[in-house]
């Protein structure tokens, strides 16, 4: 997480994969943890979302413990029965000779694997996991890139990947050196097998109208244009929703349209610090940290969920749900997914009743226009058996949702090493 001085504000952190899943419905919820953590053993603070693997197996990365305390990576393969016994196997234990501490994961559809982190004496790296050979047992762990100068930008969290295989992202930080207000990039595959990775800036944020600290990563839609949120910058001051598209001829510079501002702790929401996902329709929708229901949190409003809905050349903004702070939660900031009957999943970093470690929870849409969407608490986050579920959701296996806390479980004494969790919609 990163703390900012504005209002006493502690923003989290998200990751990101645009999917819309069949089905779903919203009837007997069951939640379960399938994996408790258990520090030097396995890694401690799992990050983000799991990947999901096409037979329904689950990787992801835990920041840090290990043989070497900076972090793992892991493997939980599915049981053959829903309701059956995980199996956990780390794949690699970063050393002293690697960046270290990854913050998230995605799959490729061979199934090659690949991370971003922000380890030691880095700006941030993204490496590459290979499956295992036939006959063998080892994947290969290997950096692709080293973010290496201020204008590069720095702090990366939260990877996608293009049909090509191409992988995209925003820095935190870095970039313009007035600003440090970082940067959208590409890490573009080799043209020969064995070849080096061509990194190359997409855009650099100025940290005024066109948006400061895009550290929610990026999404693509069926055009090819890129989609995020930045936590600071736009028009307003607190945030904006942007747009980047991509050039009409090469060596051509990305053009970027900010869609929508944030006002500080305004009544549509302030602070975006997850990504946005779409709807089969082309709506789009995201989460803000902190505005909304201005009674709410002293003022500085609980977080919403918003709806951004393209209209020829322009967007229009609908609040969806203001939080309270109560057991749905407070302070969204995870990845969103969608099922085709336009429900939203997510997860909230607070609040939710009992020990203030936040929800699961589900909008569904109204039957008519202009009524309110209808909030329902799937899930209560109770520390430390688990908390800190910041990451959001993921569909996976069953069209079950699964996700991490970055903290709780048995695994640990005292607060925890962290879990990953099934819930059933």
């Amino acid at each position: 997480m990163k703390l900012r001085k504005q209002s006493g504000v502690v923003l989290a952190l998200a990751t990101l994969v645009a999917i819309v899943l069949p089905g779903g419905t919203a009837n007997a919820q069951s939640y379960r943890v399938i994996h408790n953590f258990q520090g030097s053993l396995d890694g401690w603070e799992p990050f983000g979302v799991p990947a999901i693997a096409k037979n329904g197996d689950l990787y992801g990365v835990t920041v840090g413990g290990g043989k070497n305390d900076l972090g793992t990576v892991f493997k939980l393969a599915a049981p053959r029965n829903r309701g059956g016994a995980w199996t956990k196997t780390v794949l690699y234990n970063f050393t002293h000779q690697d960046p270290g501490y990854p913050t998230s994961l995605i799959i490729g559809e061979d199934g090659t694997l690949y991370g971003a982190g922000n380890g030691l004496n880095t700006r941030g790296f993204i490496f590459r996991m290979t499956p295992p050979a036939p006959g063998k047992r080892s994947w290969h762990y290997e950096v692709l890139y080293q973010l290496a100068t201020e204008s590069e930008g720095s702090t990366i969290y939260n990877l996608t990947l293009d049909a090509a295989g191409n992988l995209y992202d925003s820095a935190e930080q870095g970039g313009d050196m007035n600003c440090s207000c970082g940067t959208v990039f590409e890490l573009k595959r080799p043209v020969q097998k064995g070849g080096q990775w061509i990194f190359s800036v997409l855009y650099t944020f100025m940290g005024g109208a066109d948006g400061d600290e895009p550290f929610a990563g990026v999404t693509f839609d069926q055009n090819g244009d890129l989609y995020g949120t930045t936590n600071w910058g736009g028009t307003l001051g607190s945030g904006a929703v942007y747009r980047l598209t991509p050039p009409a001829t090469k060596r051509q510079p990305w053009t970027e349209a900010v869609l929508y501002s944030f006002a500080q702790d305004g009544p549509m929401g302030s602070h975006p610090g997850g990504p946005v996902t779409f709807d089969a329709s082309g709506n789009m929708y995201g989460t803000t940290a902190f505005g909304g229901d201005l009674n709410c949190s002293g003022g500085f409003g609980c977080g919403v969920v918003f709806q951004l809905t393209e209209a020829g050349e322009t967007w229009t903004y609908t609040n969806l749900y203001s939080f309270q702070c109560g057991s749905d939660g407070a302070n969204p900031a995870g990845y969103m997914v969608v099922d085709n009957k336009g429900n939203l999943y997510s997860t909230t970093t607070v609040c939710g009743g009992g020990s203030d470690a936040g929800s699961a929870f589900k909008l569904t849409p109204p039957s008519q226009n202009g009524d309110p969407w209808t909030e329902t608490v799937l899930h209560r986050f109770v520390a430390p058996a688990g908390a800190g579920a910041v990451g959001g959701l993921v569909w996976g296996k069953w069209n079950d949702l699964y996700g991490v806390t970055y903290l709780g479980g048995t695994g640990c004494p005292t607060q925890g090493c962290g879990t990953v969790f099934e819930l059933r919609p």
